[in-house]
């Protein structure tokens, strides 16, 4: 089980039924496969744009209002990130995006792998949430048609000898977002009951700031850049 008793203990009422009735829909959509002899993760559906989340990884992502300074694969934890600077009326920001690599990837230790990269102190965690929109361009008739993503962020101070950063952080996929890699697991697997899988994204925002500045004021400013992150991908990554 992905979850302990233990761990089951933390979540209020509501969200215990909504995990019951995961597990019931994922037992319905695995008894059929059962019985015929025909497991579902042998006939798992292949995650079909993949090569579109590696040239994401290699073109950057393209941010309204924000100008691509620039650029670049690198390193980290073995794997392989987008580096790339934005800038908007002399405000330089740097992202940190870990796309989908195959259809076995699935996030774990991102966040872990970022504060090993920099080296940095942590403190100021904190639990955000944003919602993205974007114009359904195939919607002629209704141009009120969006697609919507609800995304919960961790939000946190991190700093060096050098800098200090308001940092924004979460796992981005159709439709939604949230920091913990749970989250993306149960919403891959209700997927998977339809023989579908969801793409995945980590996103990681650093806003440079005053040396151990309070992040609360710039909340907003790293929500906007969130909301336009969520939507970029969405259409460029995610389609």
């Amino acid at each position: 089980m992905v979850y302990s008793l233990k761990n089951l203990q933390k979540y209020k009422f509501p969200q215990i039924v909504l995990l019951v009735f995961l597990l019931i829909v994922l037992i319905v959509g695995t008894v059929p496969g059962y019985v015929s002899g025909k497991w579902s993760w042998e006939n798992t559906a292949k995650i079909t744009n993949l090569k579109i989340l590696k040239q994401v990884r290699k073109n950057g992502l393209t941010i309204p209002d924000w100008t691509t300074t620039s650029h670049r694969e690198i390193t980290i934890a073995d794997r392989k990130w987008l580096f790339q600077e934005i800038n908007n009326e002399n405000k330089s920001v740097i992202l940190l995006v870990l796309t989908q690599n195959g259809p076995k990837d699935k996030p774990q230790v991102e966040w872990m792998d970022i504060n090993g990269f920099h080296r940095w102190k942590t403190d100021s965690y904190n639990r955000v949430s944003f919602t993205s929109e974007m114009p359904d361009e195939d919607s002629i008739t209704d141009s009120r048609k969006q697609n919507i993503s609800d995304v919960e962020a961790r939000f946190l101070r991190g700093w060096t000898n050098k800098q200090t950063y308001a940092v924004m952080q979460w796992y981005a996929w159709p439709g939604g977002g949230s920091p913990e890699p749970g989250d993306w697991f149960w919403t891959d697997r209700l997927a998977m009951v339809s023989r579908n899988r969801v793409p995945w994204v980590a996103v990681n925002i650093l806003f440079p700031i005053e040396p151990l500045g309070d992040i609360d004021p710039y909340l907003p400013q790293l929500k906007s850049i969130g909301q336009k992150i969520q939507a970029s991908l969405a259409k460029e990554a995610f389609k």
